[in-house]
């Protein structure tokens, strides 16, 4: 029964890790594109800016 019951914590405690670290793994992808988004939207920019000195 004891040993039932320490499984039975062991399993819950290990499904909340993988959980929050699950959690974790999708807010650092989340943030990884929103800073890759920022990067490619400054390097267009850019090319705008170096396109209308070309231009004029």
């Amino acid at each position: 029964m004891e040993i039932g019951m320490f499984a039975l914590i062991a399993v819950l405690g290990l499904g909340f890790l993988l959980l929050i670290g699950f959690d974790i793994n999708t807010k650092a992808k989340l943030n990884l594109a929103k800073i890759q988004l920022e990067r490619d939207k400054i390097a267009l920019e850019q090319k705008k800016l170096e396109l209308g000195r070309k231009n004029a």
